[in-house]
């Protein structure tokens, strides 16, 4: 039996829930039926005496914590008193303090829980402390899901750790891509922001994205993927928000484009955010809408291009899956079945 906490109910969080609902075989195959033993969101959570029902999960996955009469004010640490193998985390960032999202991860780590998540807060803002930890305590941390969830890029950048990479520059951010388009076809920043923000594609505070917190995020995770051991308090970033929109239209004109790019300079030990002007047919150029792209460049002259989709909410969760599955299978292979 795989004993399962979730933690975040939102729209990645339900997906999971369907998800783990249609693919529940998958593990039991592998000599893990999924036991989902309570669920956690910011106005309480759902425990029971046992494994939550296949009924219950589904409303949970329809409703979220809408399911009143269950709801009760639960903490963490009663998440945690009934031992769960691994958590799976789908909560909103919370880049400017860290919390109340990294205390938790501490706790979870602390407690031998090992955790799925898709929420970049603990990692972009202390990766090598709770990397270390984890595997200090032996405790497994899946966050494929936090880099182009539905292109992951962790695995590739993984295999590349044999290799010597000089730079990795990418577009990391579906809502500036979406914005900046708005605004070359004429509509004003304040519009275009508005318009990203009515049609859900950016958040209800779109500074996050726009003021490329959340490209900054990825940036870090990945950096340290390759073994560069930064914090977002290093990166050097640069909002999308004080740009001149003559400027952006003005860039087409002349063949450019305005993009929020993404640096991770190996040799120099530097990583930023900032908006640059890329060629309009190019990788960096030409990607758009909920589409990202990777261009790592090798020390030996050569380079890789990774272009894809970033989501939506029922991508996250299947690469949030994936990772579940690997967690398993790792359990397997050290005999802890």
């Amino acid at each position: 039996m795989l004993r399962i906490a979730l933690i975040g109910l939102g729209n990645v969080g339900k997906a999971f829930v369907k998800v783990l609902l249609a693919k529940a075989g998958e593990l039991a195959k592998l000599g893990y039926e999924p036991c989902v033993v309570g669920a956690l969101a910011s106005r309480g959570g759902v425990v029971g005496d046992g494994c939550l029902s296949n009924k219950l999960l589904a409303e949970l996955a329809d409703k979220g914590l809408y399911v009143a009469t269950k709801v009760r004010r639960i903490e963490l640490g009663n998440l945690i008193s009934l031992n769960p193998d691994v958590a799976v985390v789908a909560i909103p960032p919370s880049y400017r303090t860290g919390e109340p999202n990294l205390s938790m991860y501490r706790e979870l780590v602390r407690n031998r829980v090992s955790v799925v998540t898709a929420d970049k807060t603990g990692l972009a803002l202390a990766y090598q402390e709770l990397v270390g930890e984890a595997r200090a305590r032996g405790v497994y941390l899946g966050f494929t899901a936090t880099v182009m969830a539905g292109t992951p890029a962790l695995p590739l950048l993984r295999g590349l750790r044999g290799r010597s990479i000089d730079l990795i520059t990418g577009v990391l951010n579906a809502t500036s891509n979406y914005v900046l388009t708005l605004v070359e076809g004429g509509l004003p920043m304040i519009d275009a922001v508005k318009r990203a923000v009515e049609e859900k594609i950016a958040e209800p505070d779109p500074s996050i994205d726009l003021g490329g917190l959340d490209a900054a995020a990825k940036a870090v995770i990945m950096a340290n993927t390759v073994g560069l051991p930064v914090s977002l308090r290093n990166v050097e970033v640069q909002s999308l928000l004080n740009l001149n929109e003559a400027y952006i239209r003005d860039a087409v004109r002349r063949g450019v484009r305005v993009k929020q790019v993404a640096s991770i300079d190996l040799a120099k030990g530097r990583v930023s955010v900032k908006p640059m002007e890329v060629p309009a047919g190019g990788v960096l150029g030409s990607v758009s809408g909920n589409y990202n792209t990777l261009i790592i460049r090798l020390r030996d002259g050569n380079e890789i291009t990774l272009i894809g989709p970033t989501g939506p909410a029922g991508a996250t969760a299947e690469v949030m899956f994936s990772d579940l599955l690997e967690y398993v299978e790792l359990r397997l292979m050290m005999g802890k079945g």
